[in-house]
C-alpha cells in the first residue's frame, strides 16, 4: 500500500484552481485521514502502557532483565541507564524506551514510501553498517598487529575481546527492541500503511497475554518456583468495585484495566485498518470518479462517520463492558431500593458473585436481558432515526460551494 502513493498525483485543471481529488497524495493530506492515524497512534501508546503497568512494571520489565545480565558478567551493558530506563520506579522506565521505538517505528513507515532502489541502498547500508559495528575494530587491530610483526596469526585474546562490546550492545537492543515490538510495528502499519504490521503488533499482544495468563495459571505457577512469584497476577476473587457510572459502583479497578486494554486495542485496530481500507478503496476507483466533486463528497462522508463511530460505539462497547460486569450489583440495588428487604444485602455479600464464574454470570445475564429487549425496542429503527437526523442536520449546515471551490 505504500509503495503505490507515489504512483498518483494531483490533477490539475484548467486554470489556476486546483480541485481536491481522491488522489492518494491529496488524501494523505486529509485532516480526517491524519485524524484517525493519530487516534491510532494515541490508542497504540495508551494500549502499551496500560498493559506494561498492568503486567510489566516491578515484575518482568527489561530493567530487571539487564541487571540479571550485567550480575552475570560482572560488567555494565554499554547501553547508558538514561535509554534503558535503569534507576527509574515506575512506567519512567519505559518513556524513553518508547521514544525510541516510536521512531523506530517511524523511520521504517518513511522508508516504505521509498522507491525499491533506495530501500535496497539502505538495508545494504544497515548491513554492512552491522558487519563494521560487529568486526570492524577486531580487524582493524587484527590486521594492525600482523602487519607490524610481519607474521600471519590468528586474533589473540585482547583481540578477540574487542567484539564483547558490539555483542553486548546487539544483544541489548534486541532485548529492548523485543519488549517494544508492538510500538515499531504498529508505528510502521499506521503510517507507512501496512496491515501486516498492525497484526503483529496485535497478535504479539494478544500472544503475551495468553502466554502470561497461562504462567500464572495457580498450578502452572507453582511449578515455576521463584520465578513464578515475580509474575504479576489478577485474583480470582475480586473486591469491592471501586469504578461506576451514576453512583453505581461496577468494577474493579484491575477490572477496568483489563476493559481499557481491551478498548485501546479495538480503537487502534479499527482506526489503522480503516485508513488503509478507504485509501485503497480510493485507489482503486477510475481516474474520472477521482476528480468528481460527488465522490469526494461522499468520501468526506464516509470518513466523519468512521470518526464519530469510532469514539461513539467503543465508547459504549467500554460502557456495556462495566455494566455487563456489574449488573449483579445493578439488579441487587433496584430490588433493595424499590423493596427493603435484606434478601438482596445477603446475595450481594455472597461469595459466589466475588469469583470468575460469577462475573461470567452476571454478563450472560446481561446479554440476556439485551436480547430480549430486542423484541420491544427496535433498535435498528431507532439508530437509524437518529442518523437520518444526524446527517440531515450535516447536510442543512454545509453551505453549497461551486466545483472550483471544491
Amino acid at each position: 500500500m505504500a509503495g503505490e502513493v507515489g504512483l498518483q498525483s494531483d490533477v490539475y485543471l484548467e486554470g489556476t484552481a486546483k480541485p481536491r481529488t481522491l488522489h492518494l497524495k491529496t488524501l494523505r493530506r486529509q485532516w480526517q485521514i491524519i485524524a484517525l492515524q493519530i487516534l491510532a497512534t494515541v490508542a497504540l501508546i495508551g494500549m502499551y502502557l496500560e498493559v506494561v503497568s498492568t503486567y510489566v512494571v516491578n515484575s518482568i520489565d527489561h530493567t530487571i532483565l539487564f541487571d540479571t545480565i550485567e550480575l552475570l558478567i560482572s560488567d555494565q551493558l554499554p547501553l547508558g541507564d538514561w535509554l534503558t530506563g535503569e534507576g527509574r520506579t515506575g512506567l519512567g522506565r519505559f518513556f524513553v524506551p518508547l521514544v525510541l521505538g516510536l521512531g523506530l517505528g517511524g523511520i521504517m513507515a518513511f522508508i516504505a514510501f521509498q522507491s525499491p532502489k533506495v530501500q535496497q541502498r539502505i538495508r545494504l547500508g544497515f548491513i554492512v553498517g552491522l558487519i563494521v559495528l560487529l568486526v570492524g575494530r577486531l580487524m582493524l587491530s587484527w590486521f594492525a598487529g600482523m602487519l607490524f610483526s610481519f607474521e600471519l596469526r590468528l586474533p589473540n585474546d585482547s583481540e578477540l575481546e574487542t567484539l564483547q562490546t558490539p555483542l553486548l550492545l546487539i544483544m541489548s537492543l534486541m532485548i529492548l527492541f523485543l519488549y517494544l515490538l508492538p510500538v515499531i510495528m504498529g508505528t510502521r502499519g499506521i503510517w507507512g500503511l501496512s496491515r501486516r504490521s498492525i497484526a503483529w503488533a496485535i497478535g504479539f499482544t494478544l500472544l503475551f497475554l495468553g502466554i502470561h495468563a497461562i504462567l500464572t495459571f495457580p498450578l502452572i505457577k507453582a511449578q515455576l518456583g521463584s520465578y513464578g512469584g515475580t509474575l504479576a497476577t489478577l485474583e480470582s476473587q475480586t473486591s469491592d468495585p471501586t469504578i461506576g457510572l451514576f453512583g453505581l459502583k461496577l468494577v474493579t479497578q484491575e477490572q477496568f484495566n483489563l476493559i481499557l486494554i481491551a478498548v485501546l486495542i479495538m480503537v487502534f485496530q479499527e482506526a489503522s485498518y480503516g485508513v488503509i481500507r478507504n485509501l485503497e478503496y480510493a485507489f482503486r476507483l477510475p481516474e474520472s470518479c477521482k476528480r468528481d466533486p460527488e465522490y469526494v463528497r461522499q468520501m468526506d462522508n464516509v470518513l466523519n462517520t468512521h470518526l464519530r463511530h469510532t469514539f461513539l460505539f467503543l465508547g459504549l462497547t467500554a460502557v456495556a463492558t462495566m455494566v455487563a460486569l456489574g449488573f449483579h450489583k445493578v439488579l441487587l440495588t433496584i430490588v433493595s431500593d424499590t423493596t427493603g428487604s435484606q434478601w438482596a444485602g445477603q446475595v450481594s455479600e455472597s461469595i459466589e458473585l466475588t469469583l470468575t464464574y460469577g462475573l461470567v454470570i452476571s454478563a450472560l445475564l446481561f446479554l440476556s436481558i439485551m436480547a430480549v429487549l430486542r423484541f420491544f425496542i427496535p433498535w435498528q429503527r431507532v439508530i437509524g432515526f437518529i442518523q437520518s437526523r444526524t446527517n440531515r442536520t450535516a447536510v442543512e449546515s454545509e453551505p453549497t460551494k461551486d466545483f472550483a471551490q471544491l
